[in-house]
């Protein structure tokens, strides 16, 4: 966090002229502040992400809602689409101020000189925060003030603070908790092995392994750090997969001759507790992984083979992680390729945290992109759908919503079934409920490759009920004009596709009879169906709907006569060729929807 005065400048930044950016190279707390920002204005934080493959009009991607501060991280952002950002900006955060809302920017002083800003909001210079004091302050979570004073004054922690980032400070302490240690004269030298990697005993310990008949041992240590916390038998079955895979002689028979386990592991400092293979010394898998990686990229292809071909989650952790800390994303296409057959909920996972992350988000959304697009795979399809029904949707909700439209106009079965469950997902998280519907309408009234989906995914979610029975889309009041508008836009869409008149016409039905069995808000479908009638067609259509359902409909003592009388009147007050003339005269004794 900065200190309590450069917060309060950017907050009455924000509050009086709308905006402020914070510039700051990343680590420096950017996103702590900007959120920080948010909470003392009293608005809701969301975050904007402008990708220039996402649209031709920057501007699109600006959203605009009441009491929200729209944090912009340009890092997230395409570079070559900063300038048009830049030259929206202005008229921007004039129509934020309008509703009550603003705008917070993260930028680099390299990013924001790429702007081209017609109108400059007030910048706010962010210093990273004294290493020290994140320090204590981490620590003193898990020890008292006394326990923690001493590790910040020990001579060796506080050698490795003076070239620590914000960041490293955090590691530091994270590692002093892990290790269990209250003193740090008990274990000062352990702690900083393990923020070094275990760089010094690696080295030594690959120095002294490097004869022919050292290769098991060393396919046994990555074997454990690969797996660490697995059951020893997968991981000494793992071992010896990657013998084979290199061409190293394995112990034969099966552990049935030579030494045991114990004697094993203890080779590669590790140890088996309740019948797990783990290490003895604190993150020493990932420094192990870490190391090889580094030390023999001729390796790595090999390395690589073999995590993927390992089914645990960790080693989907560890091919993660080496990704974003190398800036890999081809490390996670390819992994993502290959798992999306075979274990499709783990592609989606790994996916999902790069696409978020800022190490590797921007290319992997692009990459998302382009399978949603043309990518030939079907099984990779899915899992760019289910990503987009994770947590990218909460975040980058605009992101999601692109490639789902991409993914439906694909036209194949399984990918349609798969983005239909994930926006019967997102319309039951508050926050989505109103842009997927939105969303789903747009594709509709498109003309665009996603029309027929989109008339299908209308139908599918204007039949989702709740745990207690009541329709998903239909709203509590009348007060939710906006999502009216949103449904009666809808509804026309689906009325006026002739190939899902059937059951576009099964589907009114239920809301009606919902409104009628006293299930739903009959104000608020009073106002959906009239708003969905814009030409006689509409109107002869629903009229048509209405009249049959209410003549036809079981004698069970029901009123759906008044129902019908109600909307009837509403239709011919919206109709602006005969404004108050009701349309019933021109449905009795017609024939039916069916005919």
């Amino acid at each position: 966090m900065p200190d309590s005065g450069t917060l309060e400048r950017a907050v009455i930044a924000a509050r009086e002229r709308g905006a402020v950016v914070l510039c700051a190279e990343p680590g420096s707390g950017r996103r702590i502040t900007a959120v920080s920002v948010a909470a003392d204005l009293g608005l809701v934080p969301e975050w904007l992400t402008i990708d220039q493959i996402d649209q031709d009009d920057v501007r699109a991607g600006m959203q605009r809602e009441a009491g929200k501060a729209y944090l912009l991280n340009l890092q997230e952002s395409d570079p070559d689409v900063l300038p048009a950002v830049g030259r929206e900006l202005g008229d921007y955060i004039t129509r934020l101020r309008e509703v009550g809302s603003c705008l917070v920017v993260l930028a680099t002083g390299q990013e924001l000189s790429a702007l081209d800003l017609a109108v400059v909001p007030e910048i706010v210079k962010l210093r990273p925060s004294d290493r020290r004091r994140v320090f204590l302050a981490h620590l003193e979570q898990w020890f008292s003030p006394d326990e923690a004073s001493a590790w910040v004054h020990d001579q060796r922690v506080g050698a490795a603070l003076d070239d620590a980032s914000t960041q490293d400070a955090v590691t530091l302490a994270e590692h002093v908790h892990e290790s269990g240690h209250r003193a740090p004269h008990l274990g000062a030298d352990e702690v900083l092995a393990a923020y070094h990697h275990w760089e010094t005993e690696l080295k030594g310990w690959f120095s002294a392994t490097q004869e022919p008949g050292h290769g098991y041992r060393r396919a046994l240590l990555l074997a454990v750090a690969a797996l660490e916390g697995a059951p020893v038998g997968r991981v000494f079955s793992a071992a010896d997969r990657l013998c084979e895979a290199v061409g190293i002689d394995h112990p034969p028979g099966r552990g049935l001759t030579g030494p045991g386990i114990r004697t094993h592991l203890q080779q590669v400092n590790a140890t088996c507790a309740d019948g797990a293979a783990v290490f003895e010394r604190p993150r020493y898998g990932s420094a192990v992984l870490d190391h090889v990686w580094a030390d023999r990229p001729n390796f790595q292809e090999h390395l690589t083979t073999w995590l993927r071909g390992l089914d645990d989650d960790r080693p989907a952790e560890i091919l993660l992680r080496l990704a974003m800390d190398n800036r890999l994303p081809d490390l996670v296409v390819g992994t993502v390729e290959e798992w999306a057959g075979r274990n499709p909920d783990r592609a989606a996972g790994m996916l999902t945290a790069a696409a978020m992350s800022d190490e590797l988000g921007r290319a992997l959304r692009g990459k998302m992109y382009q399978w949603a697009k043309t990518g030939p795979n079907e099984a990779l399809l899915v899992v760019v759908a289910m990503v987009c029904g994770g947590p990218l949707a909460d975040t980058f909700d605009r992101i999601a919503f692109t490639r789902l439209k991409h993914l439906a106009g694909r036209r194949l079965q399984r990918v349609d079934a798969a983005v239909l469950a994930v926006l019967a997902e997102l319309v039951t998280r508050p926050r989505l409920r109103a842009r997927t519907i939105a969303e789903v309408v747009k594709w509709a009234e498109s003309g665009g490759r996603a029309q027929a989906a989109a008339t299908d995914a209308f139908l599918h979610l204007s039949s989702l009920r709740t745990a207690n029975g009541s329709l998903v889309l239909v709203p509590e009041s009348t007060r939710e004009a906006s999502l009216i508008t949103t449904l009666a836009d809808g509804w026309r869409a689906v009325l006026r596709a002739p190939e899902r008149t059937a059951e576009a016409k099964r589907v009114a039905v239920e809301w009606l009879e919902d409104v009628a069995q006293g299930r739903a808000n009959g104000d608020v479908i009073c106002q959906v169906f009239p708003r969905a009638c814009r030409s006689s067609m509409d109107t002869g259509l629903l009229t048509r709907l209405v009249w049959h359902w209410s003549q036809f409909a079981p004698d069970d003592g029901v009123d759906r006569e008044g129902l019908c009388v109600q909307l009837m009147r509403r239709i011919g007050e919206s109709d602006r060729l005969t404004p108050g003339l009701s349309p019933a005269y021109d449905v009795e004794g017609t024939p039916g929807w069916d005919s």
